[in-house]
């Protein structure tokens, strides 16, 4: 019967070890992204994290809940919180560098570098796509753009995200079709691309942009 009894507070002091440590790691988490949120100037927030934290350490019996339902409890609150702080975070500022018809700029693309000129622009009120003719009510513009694969290994024409083209009303369109020649860029020789766009007729004040891997955007006044 001893030995029974021994067992028995065995198992029971192992599983209030368990249940201390696990607390302390869940309080130690939440005091971590309090500060976290504290350095970032959002107090209320910071202020919530450490509320947690203090819950963390309370003993479940004294919420008149189970361990496991503590635990749901803390982790819907931290995902609020975690929504809460999110919603506060400033969006980045797009940076651009700016370049004329006719400059060269470069493009990043994964280790591989293009350098890349617009060569000429012009508006078309038809075109053929896909082997048929295409019309609009507005206006196709074609940006004409010479590649040059800078590396010394032939590659496949990749470019991410595709080009696009806005206007001084902020307008903002997306590449209706592109030309793009067969086969591979070989080292140091220029391949042009044609880009197309559909445009109202009161666009003016175009920008072609490109964005690759740096932070930084390619914007080319096209002049029009």
């Amino acid at each position: 019967m001893a030995n029974i009894d021994n067992k028995a507070t065995k198992e029971i002091g192992l599983k209030t070890v368990f249940t201390f440590i696990l607390n302390g790691l869940f309080s130690a988490f939440f005091v971590t992204s309090g500060v976290i949120n504290f350095k970032e100037k959002k107090i209320i927030v910071g202020l919530l994290y450490f509320v947690l934290a203090a819950l963390a350490l309370l003993p479940h019996r004294f919420l008149k809940v189970t361990q496991a339902l503590k635990i749901v409890i803390l982790i819907i609150l931290f995902v609020i919180l975690a929504g809460v702080a999110a919603q506060g975070n400033p969006i980045a500022e797009q940076k651009y560098e700016y370049y004329k018809v006719g400059q060269e700029f470069n493009l990043k693309f994964g280790d591989n570098t293009f350098a890349t000129t617009v060569r000429n622009v012009s508006q078309e009120t038809k075109i053929i796509a896909q082997g048929k003719e295409a019309t609009t009510s507005g206006l196709f513009l074609v940006v004409k753009v010479d590649i040059v694969n800078l590396g010394s290994e032939s590659l496949d024409f990749i470019t991410g995200k595709d080009p696009e083209l806005k206007d001084n009303q902020k307008r903002v369109y997306a590449l209706y079709g592109a030309d793009i020649p067969q086969g591979k860029l070989q080292p140091s020789v220029a391949k042009r691309v044609s880009y197309v766009f559909e445009i109202p007729k009161d666009s003016k004040g175009l920008s072609f942009i490109f964005k690759d891997k740096t932070d930084i955007a390619k914007s080319v006044d096209l002049g029009r």
